[in-house]
This record gives C-alpha cells, structure tokens and sequence, in this order.
C-alpha cells in the first residue's frame, strides 16, 4: 500500500504523524517507557536506528509537541512531554502492547507446566526469539517431552493453547521432541542450530542446558547389599 499522498489535519488526527512510521513508533514506545531522559546513543542502541535516524525522527517529534530537549550539545537529553494530551494515552498504548507480549508468555508457561508428565523443557525459536517476525509469523514452540512420547505432549499443549490463540490473534506452531531427539539434534543439525540460537526459554531447562544434561552418560547402579 503506497502512502497517501493528501496532508491530513495535524489538530484533528495528530496520530498519523506521530505514528506514520516504525522510526517514530519505536522512539516513541523507549521515550515514554523509560523513567529518564535518553541519549541519541542510548535511543539508537535500543531502536536499532543509526544515529541520525533517531536524530531526524526526535526532530520530527519536537515540532509535534510531543518530545523535550534537554541539555546541550553531546550531553542533549530527551524525554516526552508529560503535557501533552496525548502523552497518556500514547503510554497506554506502549503498556497495552507490552501487557499483550507478558500475558502470552505467561499463558504458554502455565500450560506447558500443567501438562502430565511434566515436559523437560519448551522454548521459543524462530523469528519471534530473534525480534523479526511479521503479522502472519508463527509463534514456534519447542517441547521436550520427559519420555519417549512427544506427540502426545504436543498435541495436549495444541488443544490447550487453541483458545489463547484466538483471544490474542496467534498461531503457535508445536513441534515436540524426545530426550533421544535432543541428543541426536544437539550433536550439529541444521535444524537445531536454527531452533536453538536464538531462543526464549518458557518453561524448564533452555535447549544447551538440557542437550548438556542429557548428553551425560548414565553413571554405573550401585549394587546394595543387605
């Protein structure tokens, strides 16, 4: 979709200005997440902007009303304007959004720890653990199941997780491993390698602390006598 090329009224939908692109979304969302006044530096390590993107973008925001400068030179300091009426509801935003990420972080956790036998561990993978999916990613899911039926888990943690999905507009994709799975994987697969870095661990061991593990030979039984 081409961007309009019609001005619209800044007083009556000052929104499309302040958020008209992911420069400004995203310096936004740090300035009115942060207790203090951030650095150009500070901005662009957080925004993944170069410098003089966040430069043009915190310009943009002044003449808007909605950012203050501080300081001079090298020491400039930033930090949104609490008066202005749109200061609150902007933060609400930025609040509901992160609220949205912990809440089905916190579903996922809960579900895969109510599932018996109790898996071994679940991460993340995919482009969601590296920060770079789209509208239409999958939520990729790893399970390790505690025995050598990981359909079962899986298919449990699917059926579980079908309502979570729809309330937030998700799609978890599901793939469930064995303990034989993990050592076998973990030894250089391409596909644990891509599953695995990087990743967010959701419940348990993380995928190196649970290949590690498992990788161990079993030590000898000890033999008691009466």
């Amino acid at each position: 979709m081409r961007t309009p090329n019609a001005p619209e009224s800044f007083l009556r939908h000052p929104t499309s200005l302040l958020l008209a692109t992911p420069g400004s979304v995203r310096v936004l969302r740090e300035l009115l997440e942060s207790e203090a006044p951030l650095s150009v530096a500070h901005l662009s390590g957080r925004t993944g902007l170069s410098t003089q993107g966040v430069r043009n973008t915190l310009r943009s925001l002044r003449s808007a009303g909605m950012v203050e400068e501080l300081g001079e030179g090298r020491s400039r300091l930033y930090r949104p304007d609490v008066g202005h009426p749109l200061y609150l509801p902007l933060g609400s935003l930025f609040h509901a959004e992160r609220e949205r990420f912990e809440t089905v972080m916190e579903a996922l956790g809960t579900a895969i720890e109510n599932l018996v036998p109790a898996p071994l561990g679940a991460w993340i993978y995919g482009s969601v653990a590296r920060g770079d999916d789209g509208p239409d990613a999958d939520l990729e899911l790893a399970l390790v199941a505690a025995d050598d039926d990981a359909e079962t888990p899986a298919a449990r943690l699917r059926e579980v997780l079908a309502p979570l999905q729809d309330l937030q507009r998700i799609w978890v994709s599901v793939v469930g491993l064995t303990p034989a799975d993990v050592r076998r994987l973990a030894r250089g697969d391409r596909w644990w390698t891509r599953a695995t870095r990087p990743h967010l661990t959701v419940f348990g061991r993380g995928p190196d602390e649970l290949a590690g593990d498992l990788a161990r030979p079993e030590g000898p039984r000890r033999t008691f006598r009466g």
